[in-house]
């Protein structure tokens, strides 16, 4: 068993608020003292050589924010058979436009299908092909705000993205350029942030390893030209078996640390969950924000990474063989899951560590201070935050895809 860095080298073709930090002061000051301060929980905001460093307390665990989810979905959308409209397969996301229609990027069928907001099937956009408007397969990857009055739909297999109109019309495709891969997602002035896996080789047959390749960015043109790349940063983890013939297999690792990146307001964010942490950029890759929250690191035990094993192979006795050899990180993640909301609020999913149940949430308000904990109703993946409602996706189970909105209400202690 071997632990190792890869290379960095691109691989083409490889699949798949505004800035606003409070300064109160010039060195530190303390902006809230406790959960009814404005500021949110003990948070602190100073100044490090321009870049805004904001230091937060950590919720008490028994803590909640006093915003609450209604009691059931409002919007369910999604069918075992009947009308083909509602046969969702291989959702890749899903967003809210501002009169309430849900766009829903259904891959299997490289559509966007439209419902209103009591999720009726109004119209589909798209299809498979190579033409205009069109998506190849596992495509559309992911639907969202587009500046403007637009939304974008990801192509990662073909490097582009697909602009469509709100009403349904296909405005343009953009291909990224420069070995880029994926889009990150767009800035408010239309640039757009980028990103591809790095390359790494090959180990020797037979063997396994825990690697962890490189992710690198950049900020491309509004026609998809390459204006700056901003380097490579830490990616996630993969655990790897290595064949005689054909690529390395990937295979489950518990307790991976893994990358995250996002738009937040006119900043990229680039971090990981290996300790908590968001660090925010400006697009000339200077750092611009350091968002952080107490915490505890753990670290697991052998008994954690058997249980985690058994518990995804119930039927599989032999997965626990596999996994002998099998190296324990260090510490638990510090979070699982990092979004921006509608208005900028930042969410971050706690790690669930073994035995806990809760789905917490760390809400931070648009300059990243600790607002408290808030509890996530359901079984559901969320895909969207807005002002008042949550979307997300579900799968039941028979397999069944599901996308689901609940109501959201920002009121509250």
């Amino acid at each position: 068993m071997t632990i190792r860095t890869p290379r960095t080298m691109r691989i083409p073709g490889f699949l798949p608020a505004v800035l606003a930090g409070v300064l109160c002061g010039v060195l530190l000051v303390a902006c809230a003292g406790g959960p009814d301060g404005d500021g949110g929980l003990g948070s602190t905001v100073r100044d490090s050589a321009g870049v805004t460093i904001v230091e937060n307390g950590r919720p008490l665990p028994d803590s909640r924010l006093g915003w609450r989810v209604g009691p059931e979905a409002t919007v369910l959308i999604g069918t075992a058979g009947g009308d083909p409209a509602y046969e969702l397969f291989r959702v890749g996301g899903a967003m809210r436009l501002a009169d309430g229609r849900i766009v829903v990027a259904n891959a299997g069928t490289g559509e966007l299908r439209v419902y209103d907001s009591d999720g009726i099937h109004l119209e589909s956009w798209g299809g498979q092909g190579d033409g205009p408007g069109e998506f190849g397969a596992m495509a559309p990857g992911g639907v969202e705000p587009w500046p403007g009055d637009s939304l974008m739909a990801t192509d990662s297999f073909s490097s582009r993205i697909s602009i469509f109109s709100t009403d349904g019309t296909f405005g343009r495709a953009l291909r990224l350029q420069g070995g880029y891969q994926r889009v990150v997602g767009p800035l408010p002035d239309g640039r757009v942030f980028a990103a591809t896996l790095t390359t790494f080789e090959r180990g020797e047959p037979g063997t396994s390893e825990l690697i962890r390749p490189d992710l690198e960015y950049g900020i491309l043109q509004a026609d998809g030209s390459v204006q700056r790349d901003l380097g490579a940063y830490p990616g996630s983890e993969l655990y790897l078996v290595n064949t005689a013939d054909g690529p390395p297999w990937p295979r489950s690792y518990p307790f991976d640390r893994r990358a995250f990146d996002f738009v937040w307001g006119d900043l990229v964010v680039i971090t990981t969950n290996d300790r908590y942490e968001i660090r925010a950029y400006q697009p000339d890759g200077s750092l611009a924000r350091i968002v952080r929250r107490d915490h505890e690191a753990r670290g697991p035990t052998r008994a954690d990474l058997r249980d985690w094993v058994a518990r995804q192979n119930p039927d599989r006795p032999e997965a626990l063989d596999a996994v002998a050899d099998m190296p324990l990180v260090e510490a638990f993640p510090a979070f699982a899951q990092v979004l921006v909301d509608r208005l900028s609020y930042l969410w971050v999913e706690e790690y669930r560590l073994p035995g806990e149940t809760h789905r917490l949430w760390t809400v931070f308000d648009p300059e990243g201070r600790a607002l408290g904990l808030f509890e996530m109703p359901g079984s559901f993946a969320v895909t969207e935050i807005g002002e008042d409602y949550i979307l997300g996706t579900r799968r039941d189970a028979l397999d069944i895809e599901y996308v689901e909105s609940w109501p959201l209400a920002r009121s509250g202690s």
